[in-house]
């Protein structure tokens, strides 16, 4: 017997998740800065190719959004992981900086068709079936899907490379590769949810819309910067953990344990976030990650001690890591569902703007030394506490779209 409508959206979360996971299964991860290194390229080398896939974000992320609100979420998160299958087969084949300008292309265009449209497409779905209430629970478990491989496979991948040899290597591409495969038929059975689709909507254009929901709700820029800002100090620790690790002493073996225990509390933090939410409170969340990722950050600088580098990187990730759905749920409630992936691509494209000062200034320090790296972490951090603060009134707002619920009613 057919599946009705709402049945198969009850789906949709559960195929988010798995599809989400798949994407991240990543053998390679506990050792991708030791296999970037093995094809060629040196530590500056790897942070000049963040700002290829920052530029490659800023040409796609907009019109990917626009994709999503017009032909359809799930087609666009059907492209993505096709884009991923093909910067597998480059990541394959790629030796030197050149080369790996092509994966880095790949890869960014890919997670542009992510970026927005995955929440979009998640929010929109609890809202047919007037569940929106429980997006901030859903999402971190959506979130805690990165984590459900990566809690063995990275180890596992760690294992397979422990050589750091070539064929060990190809291995782990291959069966990266192969989950990317399996996210493509997930996304496949996805059901699209509405979203408000009117001619006055067409005519006023939903670009346009965008710009006029983000200039109407200051607080989705203030809180854009606040999360991306984060995120890109957890993006330049990720690329200089693992070497600094291995110059102490720390041995691939115990990559492969650090990625673990990372994967390990990610994975529960995401999935218990909504009954952490209740306990601690949001703004409590937001702030002392801040402040416990720039403790962690200090820790860095002042240790040589190989077993307490491992557990202050590997507190530092997880810190920077639990902030995403509790920004998702109040970033949602002010957003019109009709132009609600473009407006989050608009406002994700902020981070290609701030990537590529940032990563050129890493990149240059880093050829010197990675506590340069470090500092400027340290420094982001605190700039986001005094001049992008959230505030418990900025959480505290109530849904504002009341059009879309009424053309969205049955």
């Amino acid at each position: 017997m057919p599946l009705t409508r709402l049945e198969r959206l009850r789906r949709n979360p559960r195929l988010l998740f798995w599809g989400r996971a798949l994407t991240e299964f990543k053998m390679l991860n506990a050792v991708v800065v030791l296999f970037y290194l093995h094809r060629g390229l040196d530590v500056s080398q790897i942070f000049y190719l963040s700002i290829v896939w920052s530029l490659t974000s800023l040409v796609f992320e907009i019109p990917t959004g626009y994709l999503a609100d017009r032909f359809g979420r799930k087609r666009t998160m059907m492209l993505g992981a096709f884009l991923l299958v093909l910067s597998q087969v480059g990541a394959f084949l790629a030796v030197g900086f050149p080369a790996f300008i092509v994966v880095f292309i790949l890869m960014s265009a890919a997670w542009s068709c992510f970026s927005g449209t995955e929440e979009a497409l998640l929010y929109d779905t609890l809202k047919e079936l007037g569940e929106e209430k429980t997006m901030i629970a859903k999402n971190g478990r959506l979130q805690s899907a990165q984590a459900v491989f990566k809690i063995l496979t990275p180890a596992i991948g760690a294992w397979i490379a422990s050589g750091l040899l070539e064929w060990q290597f190809q291995v782990d591409l291959v069966i990266d590769g192969m989950a990317m495969v399996g996210a493509f038929t997930v996304y496949f059975f996805l059901t699209e949810p509405r979203h408000v689709k009117d001619v006055t909507a067409y005519e006023k254009g939903i670009f346009r819309e965008s710009l006029e929901t983000i200039r109407r709700e200051p607080f989705l820029l203030r809180a854009a910067l606040n999360k991306i800002l984060i995120f890109i100090v957890s993006f330049l620790v990720w690329r200089v953990y693992q070497p600094v690790l291995v110059t102490h002493g720390v041995t691939v073996f115990w990559l492969g344990v650090f990625y673990v225990l990372m994967e390990f509390v990610q994975f529960n933090v995401y999935w218990h976030i909504g009954v952490i939410e209740r306990k601690l409170g949001s703004i409590s969340i937001l702030f002392w990650s801040v402040i416990l990722t720039i403790a962690s950050l200090v820790g860095v600088l002042i240790t040589q001690n190989p077993v307490f580098l491992f557990l202050l990187f590997l507190f530092n990730i997880i810190f920077t890591s639990i902030r995403e759905p509790v920004f998702a749920d109040a970033v949602h409630k002010r957003i019109s569902s009709r132009s609600r992936a473009t407006t989050l691509s608009n406002l994700n494209a902020i981070k290609g703007f701030l990537d590529i000062p940032i990563l050129l200034l890493a990149g240059w320090l880093a050829s010197y030394s990675t506590n340069y790296v470090i500092m400027i972490c340290i420094g982001i951090c605190a700039l986001v506490l005094v001049c992008f603060p959230i505030r418990k009134k900025d959480l505290a707002f109530e849904a504002i779209a009341k059009e879309d619920v009424l053309a969205e009613a049955p």
